[in-house]
């Protein structure tokens, strides 16, 4: 099966939101067992990932648009 330049070219954009998501929760989780608290820090990292990741997406958007 090929693919066309196209099709490449949109298969290099990175999702930054789900690497956020996964690297929030991953660090948040780490950081709640680290400090030996209740596991809704997982969350937090979660949310703060999810954020940050839609920020970067964003701007990684409009800078490929000008």
């Amino acid at each position: 099966m090929k693919y066309s330049m196209e099709s490449r070219e949109k298969n290099k954009n990175i999702p930054y939101t789900g690497f956020g998501l996964v690297f929030g929760t991953a660090i948040g989780a780490a950081f709640a067992l680290a400090i030996n608290q209740p596991i809704y820090w997982a969350g937090i990292g979660t949310g703060l990932g999810l954020v940050l990741g839609a920020i970067i997406d964003s701007f990684k958007k409009k800078n490929q648009k000008t």
